[in-house]
């Protein structure tokens, strides 16, 4: 096939197009708000989620764990008492609910594996799911930095240089659109 006869064939359908404002209408809508609405509605990563804590050890430890949740990713943490915890959870103010239970830090020294209840809110379901995660690892990180006396930050064999080009501050509604865009 020529490239004349492609050509008139392309103006063939704009012209078409043109005559149809309804198509014209659904294409401006896929290629702008469609992606931008897909790309801002649901935030992939954790941002101000609220966090409430019950504290019934008072230790320096559980201090240490309530000081470790901060912004950008949690809003300060609420200190509660256990009976407000249901109550709190039901009205939707917040998506976590972390209990450390009386003398935890003795039974911790004491290495009888104590345990620390967290209660999520499943309503917020992206920020539930790896929200659980990072609270998990925060108090775990937390819990042995105090046992171990230190914070331990190990040297690896590998050094990893991150570069983001295409996205410097890594905001993942770039990502969301591009990948709506595909």
């Amino acid at each position: 096939m020529r490239a004349a006869n492609i050509f008139h064939l392309g103006i063939k359908e704009l012209r078409s197009l043109l005559r149809d404002p309804i198509m014209l209408v659904l294409i401006v809508y896929a290629f702008t708000l469609s992606i931008y609405t897909r790309a801002t509605a649901i935030p992939e990563t954790l941002n101000k989620a609220p966090i409430a804590i019950v504290d019934e050890d008072r230790s320096p430890l559980s201090a240490r764990i309530i000081s470790a949740f901060y912004p950008p990713y949690f809003l300060p943490p609420e200190l509660i008492t256990q009976a407000e915890m249901d109550a709190r959870m039901d009205a939707g103010l917040d998506t976590f609910a972390l209990v450390i239970p009386p003398e935890f830090q003795r039974d911790l020294l004491a290495a009888r594996r104590p345990a620390i209840q967290l209660n999520v809110d499943a309503t917020r379901m992206s920020q539930a799911f790896s929200g659980s995660r990072y609270v998990q690892q925060i108090a775990l990180t937390e819990i042995a930095a105090f046992v171990q006396r230190h914070r331990d930050t190990p040297s690896l064999p590998v050094d990893l240089a991150l570069r983001a080009r295409f996205n410097p501050g890594l905001d993942s509604t770039w990502f969301g659109s591009l990948m709506e865009v595909v």
